[in-house]
């Protein structure tokens, strides 16, 4: 094994020097900040001890063959193996054209020495031309980035039934992003820092943090001093992208829409949410509206969306069981969109998920919104939306964004889950505490202004 220390002043240098000295199947040990220079311990400068190291009897073993490549495929033995070869290695693989134009080239070659004839120079300048036509094309292949190799190598394991090679892919790209947000957090410009402290604070997870830092990192021209305002607005942007990528065709309650329901955890504010939109949608849109009300569970719960009916002149229907929601729909059948709104009970009960299930099954046109409170943890939010995963949500809203000033859930929700984000209720005012969450929104609620 060849070792190497490197005293360098941030790690792209390092990286650099490595796969120069060392080649791109180096590995680094250990790597530490150090202070360099000055007089009696001052004016000393900060720099990275790095100790990289090769094994060069295993590189030579491990090079890859023409079959290798074509193949490409790891066996369950060397999954663990292949995988850290291929964070580092970046091969290219012949098209499989020119690999079968050579392969018949060189066989009609072979049978032409058989019956004792010797290729003309016409043909044999013919398939040298060939020959180098092919290895041009070899290394024409673009050179993907490593993580997007993971990622499609993730993908063909997982096709091909090598469960263990995903997962071991899956483990080590959030290792390396965890990595690049908290132990190279110090080499980050410090308005960079700055933006990576914001999102702790507003508690983003660390796989999302690491991919906001590396694109800020990426946008970033060479030499270029971040400002704080800068580096903020890329932040901004580049989350409002994030949430942006998940946005259903439209987050309002469109006219097609003949049923809306509302379900989720106990003291989200479904009621109150269902009131506002209910109003929006009768003095805005100019809608017919009516109630119905499954939460016989709660004390006073029909009361309070009956006083609710009562301001709004419209008509409310109660069901103790998913059987008496057809009857009550056929009974709202003049009007044009009916709240449907579900008790708020332990969402770890299967048998209430399974009466959630049962009732939104009857709803045709229909939209089905989970309730989250912002005050939640995101750990409980993940068990929720899991334990909620047979009703089919169509879009989430938050509630009680006046009661925290943490937002991070919001982009953590939409980005792990793929959940669309519709409304954020920001108060009890009926019906004026609520928005429609627009990605530009919610990335300055995060972000700030």
């Amino acid at each position: 094994m060849r070792v190497k220390r490197y005293i360098v002043d941030s790690m792209p240098q390092a990286l650099e020097r490595i796969k120069t000295d060392l080649g791109s199947d180096a590995v680094i040990l250990n790597s530490k900040p150090i202070k360099t220079g000055g007089v009696f311990g001052m004016f000393s400068k900060q720099r990275i001890e790095v100790i990289a190291a090769i094994d060069e009897k295993a590189s030579e073993e491990n090079k890859p063959t023409a079959s290798d490549r074509q193949l490409d495929v790891p066996s369950r033995n060397t999954a663990g193996t292949y995988t850290a070869q291929q964070a580092y290695r970046r091969p290219t693989a012949a098209p499989l054209e020119a690999t079968a134009a050579t392969t018949a080239v060189a066989s009609r070659t072979q049978d032409e020495h058989a019956l004792g004839r010797t290729p003309s120079t016409d043909e044999a300048v013919g398939s040298s031309e060939l020959k180098r036509q092919d290895i041009t094309a070899v290394e024409a292949q673009p050179v993907t980035n490593t993580l997007s190799r993971i990622d499609g190598g993730s993908q063909s394991a997982a096709n091909g039934g090598n469960e263990l090679l995903a997962n071991e892919v899956r483990d080590m790209r959030k290792m390396f992003e965890k990595l690049l947000v908290n132990d190279l957090s110090q080499q980050l410009p410090e308005a960079v820092q700055l933006v990576r402290n914001r999102l702790m604070e507003q508690e983003v997870s660390d796989e999302i943090s690491a991919e906001i830092i590396r694109s800020l990192m990426d946008s970033s021209r060479p030499g270029q001093e971040w400002t704080k305002e800068e580096a903020f607005r890329a932040a901004r942007e580049k989350i409002s992208a994030m949430f942006s990528a998940n946005l259903p065709p439209s987050q309002k309650l469109e006219r097609n829409i003949e049923y809306a329901f509302f379900f989720g955890p106990t003291g989200v504010g479904k009621t109150t949410t269902i009131a506002k939109l209910a109003a929006n949608s009768m003095l805005q849109d100019k809608r017919k509206i009516g109630f119905i009300t499954a939460d016989t569970y709660r004390m006073a719960a029909i009361e309070q969306l009956k006083t609710y009916a009562n301001i709004l002149n419209v008509p409310l229907e109660v069901v103790f069981s998913p059987k008496e929601m057809a009857q009550a729909m056929e009974r709202l059948s003049d009007c044009d969109l009916i709240f449907v709104d579900t008790a708020g009970r332990n969402f770890r009960n299967d048998e209430y998920v399974e009466g959630i299930r049962e009732l939104v099954q009857h709803g045709k046109n229909s939209v089905n919104y989970l309730v989250l409170s912002l005050t939640s943890k995101y750990s409980d939010m993940k068990a929720i939306i899991q334990n909620f995963s047979e009703v089919q949500v169509s879009q989430i809203i938050f509630t009680k964004a006046d009661e925290t000033h943490s937002y991070g859930s919001m982009l953590n929700v939409s980005t792990e889950t793929g959940l669309a984000l519709s409304y954020i209720t920001t108060g009890q005012n009926v019906p004026d505490d609520i928005m429609v969450a627009q990605p530009g929104m919610v990335s300055t609620m995060i972000m700030g202004d």
